[in-house]
């Protein structure tokens, strides 16, 4: 991940980063998904959505406001 970037939300699966990703994205919000789920077994790890420091607050509010918690 670029410096700098924070975690604001743990995905349970892909599916819901994505979905996440795109309300961020519509909402102004420029963010990113990292996986480290195992290759063999991907329900084995962690999906985290990542942005910029100065986005958090408001892409920690989009997520509530849209009840992905």
């Amino acid at each position: 991940m670029k410096e700098g970037w924070v975690i604001i939300f743990n995905a349970r699966d892909l599916t819901q980063a994505k979905l996440v990703e795109d309300v961020l994205k519509q909402n102004g919000v420029i963010s990113h998904i990292i996986s480290s789920a195992d290759s063999a077994i991907p329900s084995i790890g962690s999906v985290d959505v990542y942005t910029l420091p100065e986005h958090a607050e408001k892409a920690k509010a989009i997520i509530k406001e849209h009840q992905f918690t």
